[in-house]
């Protein structure tokens, strides 16, 4: 069941200031990289194509696409604190022979799999803490747009965790195997959180990166990936998750990276129909 206490008021104060901040900045925060300029071009009947004034219309996407990363940050918290993950005793999550093999190969001992669970909270964190603090300073005159990119990365990824966790309840294996004894999240094994945030971070900050210093392109994939699989490793090596849950959120996090940036992307170009008194007309918008 849902609960309203601090947590809650906390998470509608951080959607109000991010909503509040991008309405101020929505003139001067420019989420490409590229200028506003616009050339826009019109086909007409005659089957000829010919340079038009820009668009003064405001589109409803448009000014939902201020409040976009507001919205998702504030569903994400929601989810993530603003609801109570009880233990239950359907412990019906029996793994399977894969992830048995890999549990048995991977996981460390008994006292060692504390600190590998550790560990695995530092590399989150950490990553998180860095992304948000350091990353966007490496930019040109471009710290709120790698910012905002970065918040949508992690929102829309902590969304979809949050609701397939929910969905599924999967067991924990220190859970169903009793190394550690039951906690609220004991039923939110797949798929792992931590390995679809590294891997949509990672991947997220390999495209920003890879974008300023094209010449250091493949060291600066391998080292993202690299820490990114590293996590995952921990959580199976502390007894978080199963392999499964692992490769399902390393593939999870590097998709939704790949596609919060293609959308970024298509927000390039926009076409359009109209109709004129005696004509219908096809309008492309090109932001240059």
């Amino acid at each position: 069941m849902p609960m309203i206490d601090n947590r809650m008021i906390w998470i509608l104060l951080i959607a109000l200031s991010l909503s509040f901040t991008n309405s101020l900045n929505a003139q001067d925060i420019i989420l490409d990289n590229t200028s506003t300029k616009t050339l826009d071009l019109q086909f007409d009947h005659s089957g000829a194509w010919s340079r038009t004034a820009p668009s003064s219309i405001n589109n409803l996407s448009d000014d939902l696409e201020k409040y976009l990363t507001s919205i998702q940050l504030a569903t994400f918290l929601y989810l993530e604190y603003g609801i109570d993950h009880h233990t239950t005793n359907n412990k019906t999550s029996t793994p399977n022979k894969l992830d048995r093999f890999f549990r048995d190969k991977i996981r460390w001992g008994v006292e060692a799999k504390d600190d590998a669970e550790s560990a695995s909270d530092i590399l989150l964190y950490g990553d998180i803490f860095l992304t948000m603090t350091i990353l966007p300073f490496f930019s040109d005159n471009g710290y709120l747009a790698m910012l905002k990119t970065s918040l949508d990365v992690i929102s829309l990824n902590g969304i979809i965790t949050d609701l397939v966790k929910m969905s599924v309840k999967r067991q924990r294996p220190d859970s169903f195997f009793e190394t550690r004894k039951d906690k609220d999240d004991s039923f939110r094994s797949f798929f792992s959180g931590h390995t679809s945030t590294t891997f949509a971070i990672g991947t997220s900050n390999a495209i920003m990166l890879s974008e300023i210093y094209p010449d250091k392109r493949i060291p600066i994939w391998i080292g993202n990936l690299s820490l990114a699989a590293a996590t995952g490793y921990l959580r199976i090596a502390g007894d978080k998750h199963y392999m499964s849950d692992v490769i399902c959120g390393g593939l999870v996090g590097y998709s939704i990276a790949r596609m919060v940036h293609k959308r970024k992307e298509m927000k390039r170009v926009n076409i359009g129909l109209g109709t004129g008194a005696d004509h219908l007309s096809l309008s492309l918008t090109l932001r240059l």
